[in-house]
């Protein structure tokens, strides 16, 4: 009896350890067939100065549009083009006329359809002239845009047209057609900017511009707002199930925190509370690139210091190359900037691309920037007349008045004296002040920065030709003006490129400006976080391909 007993005991334990280890198996197998939660949390940079794509200006309000809405057209991660709400279109008329037809399946978040009307009202509120769209440069393409856009403005003494005359307009529900002034082989690319995308006729029938609030806005991008959480300072968005390409999309939900100065998102990314920010301390980036725990994203973005070319002596290109010369670039990447940003090599910055796929503008280019050659610069300035910079006069740096471009200048400026024996003047201003001084070409030298509005060369060659609104340097060149023509005006992607290459050849040879180095987006991002694109053309995140491992 006492041995039944005991068997009986044994056989229950080893009932109960088996019943326990097939529960915990189970309990693991469930665990790992349970989905990944697809959510991500992010800090934005800074608060939206506006919704209102005809006042689109920072980074923060770029991030909802692209998230939020879409165009005819979307920048894929690879840098090519892909259909977005347009399906398809046709170019006819020598290249002057595109007729897009519009998705079908095209809708705002609340069901109704997309009409290619709502492409013709966004674009011409955005030419208003009242508005003051600061990128409706970008619509002058479009026959009659800029006579209409600039019919109000006194400097104007082109050709003035009223709406109507536009070139643009609906031939039915999903038809929409755009006539251009002149051909332009990268009108395609222009697209993927916010100023051409549609609005819905809400946006038409509040006031003042309440349909621009979070509250209001009704999209027909990858994503929605769910709601605004004011008392947590964020803004919580879901996937739009009713996204023309919702099947790609794989976050199910984001909450996108406003900075905040009792939580900085760097704690907040710490304590791993958050996934993702851009907004970091300035101490932890070049630590951070180099440990590995900051990652960091190549920009369409080259900063420059330009010349006032008409202006002794910087009329002579001796002088303007000794000053290039005498500069060693990689060192005031790496010890004065340190945030992960690269020296310039040209004026195309790395990434752009060039007429083969996948291949690189930057890296096909040969005619390098005259730089870190001390005894060379020391040379041209003595064959100038200003042996050791004796008889050189002072001349004035205008620079913004933000800390970092202000350190930079005086960096330069001290490299300067050192190599050159000479003496230039940091003079900080307020960006309208600086931009006031150097339109009116009442300067030096200014420091500038360019960021392309679309992925294409000439959206930094344009703005050195003769006439160019952007050109203050006094330089213009007729062989320069005519490899542009050529470019512009050419059906061949392999000769318009070559053009490209020459002009920039060109521009480099004779020195108006100098470009110092390419910017990198530099940020901090969890592990788990795959498919993460960070526009090129400095838009913040599209969040359409990523996803949660």
């Amino acid at each position: 009896m006492r041995m039944r007993k005991k068997y009986l005991f044994i056989i229950l334990v080893l009932v109960l350890l088996i019943s326990v280890f097939i529960v915990g198996c189970i309990g693991q197998t469930v665990a790992q067939l349970e989905p990944t939660k697809q959510h991500v949390d992010y800090v934005l940079a800074s608060v939206p100065l506006s919704l209102d794509p005809a006042k689109l200006q920072d980074e923060a309000g770029y991030q909802f549009w692209i998230n939020l809405f879409e165009g005819l057209v979307r920048l894929q991660p690879d840098g090519t083009l892909a259909e977005a709400m347009a399906e398809d279109w046709q170019i006819e008329d020598g290249g002057k006329k595109y007729i897009f037809t519009l998705r079908e399946s095209a809708v705002w978040s609340d069901g109704q359809k997309v009409s290619a009307d709502n492409f013709v009202s966004a674009i011409k509120r955005n030419l208003t002239p009242d508005l003051h769209c600061p990128y409706a440069y970008l619509l002058y393409d479009i026959k009659n845009a800029e006579a209409y856009h600039r019919s109000l403005d006194q400097d104007y003494f082109g050709h003035k047209a009223n709406v109507d005359e536009v070139g643009i307009w609906a031939e039915d529900e999903r038809t929409l057609v755009i006539e251009l002034e002149n051909r332009e082989p990268a009108f395609l690319k222009k697209l993927i900017h916010p100023v051409f995308y549609p609005l819905p006729v809400q946006a038409f029938q509040t006031e003042n511009g309440d349909f621009f609030t979070i509250d209001n806005l009704v999209g027909n991008g990858p994503f929605k707002i769910q709601q605004q959480v004011e008392s947590e300072g964020k803004y919580e968005l879901i996937k739009n199930e009713s996204y023309w390409d919702s099947g790609t999309v794989m976050l199910e939900s984001m909450n996108w925190y406003l900075p905040s100065q009792e939580r900085t998102a760097w704690e907040l990314f710490e304590k791993k509370q958050v996934d993702l920010t851009t907004d970091l301390p300035f101490t932890e980036v070049a630590k951070g690139l180099k440990k590995g725990y900051l990652q960091k994203n190549p920009l369409l973005v080259t900063y420059f210091y330009q010349f006032n070319v008409k202006q002794k002596p910087l009329e002579d290109l001796r002088v303007r190359e000794a000053l290039s010369f005498a500069l060693d670039r990689g060192k005031l990447v790496t010890d004065v900037l340190q945030g992960g940003q690269e020296p310039a090599q040209g004026l195309i910055p790395t990434g752009m691309p060039d007429s083969t796929a996948n291949s690189d503008f930057r890296q096909n280019s040969t005619k390098k920037i005259p730089d870190n050659n001390k005894e060379e610069a020391q040379r041209l300035l003595t064959e100038a007349g200003y042996p050791n910079g004796e008889g050189f006069p002072e001349l004035e740096f205008l620079v913004s008045n933000s800390g970092g471009h202000q350190y930079l200048a005086e960096k330069i400026a001290e490299q300067w004296a050192e190599s050159l024996g000479i003496r230039v003047k940091v003079i900080p201003l307020a960006w309208q002040d600086l931009l006031k001084r150097m339109s009116a070409r009442d300067y030096d030298i200014g420091l500038l920065g360019w960021v392309a509005d679309y992925p294409d060369p000439s959206a930094f060659l344009k703005y050195l030709v003769t006439g160019s609104g952007n050109n203050d340097t006094g330089w213009c060149n007729e062989e320069y003006d005519r490899l542009i023509k050529e470019a512009l005006n050419s059906d061949e992607e392999v000769t318009r490129m070559q053009a490209f290459h020459q002009a920039e050849e060109l521009l480099l040879a004779e020195l108006p400006l100098l470009p110092l180095y390419e910017y990198n987006k530099v940020y901090a991002c969890r592990e788990k976080i795959e498919g993460l694109y960070f526009s090129p053309l400095g838009h913040g995140f599209d969040f359409k391909w990523t996803s949660v491992k």
